[in-house]
């Protein structure tokens, strides 16, 4: 006989498919107030960085709020919190700016500096780039001027060669802009500041060769011109290297005739001058009187006399001439055997 009771079984089967047709008619609704969910990465464990506020829009208001009532530690932290654990939400690179600024507020220049190319970085267009740039230049200069070791009377020490990773970041981050020939200038000067002359050139010259109509072309040039100088200066017999220096003084001179700095390059070009011509003539004294051979000082001397007719050395040359011409053995005739 039929039982129109269902069993165990087919009990179980009608109360799952139940389940299923409610299931598929609260979906929907489920997915509509489900809150979003972050994708990035896990951020790792931060004993004592952690957002006061549930959602980054609670707690963009709250560091707001620290910051307006004088709190500015306390504001970076929770700014930094907010971007750490809500990267992605637009309040984020606002937080990074304003933790940023704190930093540079409080005279933290190279913490500053690096809240600022985390934001240049992570966060390009969403905050005013020129003006991160040029708070960049600053903390750049402060770096480069800062002194370390002060004790009592003693005024310390300088290391500008900290300040040149940061200048390049300048530089990568907006190669064309105008400020990347500033950059570029206070590299050079970093170097030279720290005696490290071809370093210095190649960026003095970067300066020079991309931006010639900054502001920053004329002391390129001219700090290109002084460190070929003191090269020379350290070489004084390396004719190679007075050679270039002279160059690097026409340079100058050729782009900037009225510059303020022209006639100490034009002092400086003189003596390099003398130098090359104190040279030229050491060299034919040298085949004169410690090598004794006449005929090839005789030729030594006459291309000194060629090459620098008003040198200091060019009367003693002239006499020298007058002499070795005069005890030079008469020239065989042309048609002797």
């Amino acid at each position: 006989m039929f039982n129109p009771l269902p069993t165990a079984c087919g009990r179980r089967l009608l109360l799952l498919l139940c389940l299923g047709g409610l299931a598929l008619t609260t979906a929907p609704a489920l997915a509509a107030k489900r809150p979003y969910v972050e994708t990035e990465p896990k951020r790792g464990f931060h004993l004592f960085t952690r957002p006061k506020k549930k959602s980054p829009a609670d707690q963009w208001q709250y560091v707001q709020t620290l910051d307006a009532a004088g709190k500015s530690r306390a504001a970076a932290r929770q700014a930094y919190a907010l971007r750490l654990y809500w990267p992605q939400s637009p309040e984020a690179p606002q937080a990074q700016l304003l933790q940023a600024r704190i930093l540079e507020h409080r005279g933290r220049s190279i913490e500053a500096f690096d809240a600022y190319q985390h934001l240049v970085e992570t966060w390009p267009g969403h905050f005013e780039f020129n003006d991160v740039l040029t708070r960049q230049m600053t903390l750049a200069r402060a770096i480069m001027e800062r002194r370390k070791g002060k004790f009592l009377f003693l005024p310390g020490f300088t290391a500008p060669e900290r300040a040149i990773p940061y200048f390049e970041k300048i530089a990568q981050s907006a190669p064309e802009s105008d400020l990347t020939a500033e950059a570029f200038y206070h590299i050079g000067a970093a170097h030279e500041r720290t005696y490290e002359y071809v370093q210095a050139i190649d960026a003095y010259f970067t300066t020079l060769n991309r931006f010639p109509g900054s502001p920053f072309a004329e002391p390129a040039a001219f700090g290109q011109a002084r460190c070929h100088v003191r090269l020379a200066a350290e070489a004084p017999e390396d004719n190679r290297a007075v050679e270039t220096a002279i160059a690097a003084c026409d340079l100058y001179l050729q782009r900037h005739p009225a510059g303020p700095n022209a006639q100490q390059v034009r002092d400086d070009q003189a003596g390099l001058r003398r130098r090359q011509a104190a040279n030229a003539f050491a060299r034919a004294r040298y085949y004169d009187r410690i090598l004794r051979k006449p005929e090839a000082a005789l030729i030594e001397y006459q291309a000194f006399l060629n090459s620098f007719p008003n040198a200091d050395e060019a009367p003693k040359a002239r006499r020298r001439v007058q002499e070795l011409t005069r005890n030079a053995p008469p020239a065989p005739p042309e048609n002797a055997p």
